[in-house]
């Protein structure tokens, strides 16, 4: 026998197999191997149909052999009746019960047949268990089926010069690298939520150190030795107050002291200072800006009123401080705007107490201060 003959018997061979076996493996897998005994207890009263049109058959013939059967019917009529009721009764219980057993049994005979319309796997397991140990292989499994594999086969078999086979081939690799795909998207998925993770536990860790430190500043406050050189809950920075035409330099904290002490107000400077920048703002415009007076450094610049004199405060810190990024430059973890504030209550409250143990503040002055704040 030839490759190709070989060939187009397997292929066949298979095709009759599916046509034949894949409608009772399909029926088997939906039905419950458990339920078989009420299915066939129940099987006879479904077929009541059929039955009644056999009876009607029966009775065509049965009028045709009357003359026959006539003299025997009178004979057992006459016997029936000299018996008694309960007799009777019983009789017929019996009758009808042993005619329902013997329709029950040869329906179960009917489900233990593969092929047969009234199938069920569990009868077949039950009546024919030795046949149902060779099949079980095939019952049991609830995908594969002979049409799958007839389909399966048919490009290899017959591969119309390797088009079919080609496109199994294609089709293969393209959900390979679908896979691949989906896998590397939730990939940088993880990769991003974990990122984003460590980054809003830093953000927590920085709001827990400033409410530390906030707490530690308001109980020195309290305790009256608190002043403007522990204001380094963000970073280090520097205050000064306008004047006319400058600005002065009143606090400075943790920087080199390399600015100047007393910085005009000109053009040339706001390119070069954020605080003269800022000072030299328009009073209806946000007095809040930065710059980077050298790579790697950043300077940002809040303007604020303090009892009547316009200060501006300086955060002074490398871009490698998180923590002083995080709360000046970016309303991720608290509003920038807030930070400021606060810096801004502290010299509130430390010029207040100055001014009260130096002399007092004045009324109208403490009044124009309550009405900025509101």
């Amino acid at each position: 026998m030839s490759h190709e003959d070989t060939k187009f018997n397997y292929h066949s061979f298979i095709g009759d197999l599916k046509s034949t076996f894949d409608p009772i493996l399909r029926e088997s897998r939906t039905q419950d191997p458990q339920d078989w005994i009420k299915v066939a207890f129940l099987g006879p009263v479904k077929s009541f149909r059929s039955i009644l049109k056999t009876a009607s058959t029966l009775g065509k013939i049965g009028w045709s052999t009357l003359p026959v059967i006539g003299p025997i019917l009178v004979i057992v009529g006459g016997v029936i009746s000299s018996a008694p009721i309960w007799l009777i009764t019983v009789l017929i219980l019996v009758v009808v019960l042993g005619v329902y057993g013997l329709l029950v049994f040869l329906h179960t005979g009917k489900m233990a047949t593969m092929g047969n319309p009234h199938f069920h796997v569990g009868a077949f397991k039950a009546k024919r268990p030795s046949e149902y140990k060779l099949w079980k292989p095939f019952l049991e499994k609830n995908g594969p089926t002979f049409e799958g594999l007839y389909h399966f086969i048919t490009p290899i078999l017959n591969p119309n010069n390797g088009a079919d086979l080609n496109k199994v081939i294609d089709y293969a690799r393209w959900h390979v690298e679908s896979m691949q795909s989906e896998k590397d998207q939730y990939r940088d998925t993880r990769d991003y939520l974990q990122k984003e993770v460590i980054r809003y536990e830093k953000a927590v860790g920085y709001l827990v150190d400033l409410v530390k430190d906030i707490n530690k500043s308001l109980y020195r406050y309290v305790n009256d030795c608190m002043n403007y050189y522990e204001l380094d809950f963000v970073s280090a920075y520097t205050i000064y107050r306008v004047e006319d035409g400058q600005i002065r330099k009143l606090h400075d904290k943790g920087t080199t002291g390399a600015s100047p002490d007393v910085i005009p107000l000109t053009e040339d400077n706001a390119r070069k200072y954020a605080a003269v920048y800022v000072a030299m703002l328009p009073e209806e415009e946000d007095g809040l800006s930065y710059n980077n007076p050298f790579p790697g450094r950043t300077v940002t610049a809040y303007r604020m009123k303090v009892y009547g004199e316009t200060w501006i405060w300086s955060f002074h810190f490398d871009d490698s401080n998180g923590k002083a990024l995080s709360l000046t430059l970016s309303n991720d973890t608290i509003e920038i705007r807030d930070i400021y504030r606060l810096v801004h209550a502290f010299c509130l409250l430390l010029q207040k107490q100055e001014n009260v143990d130096k002399e007092g503040i004045p009324d109208g002055i403490a009044e124009s201060q309550r009405a900025k704040e509101n």
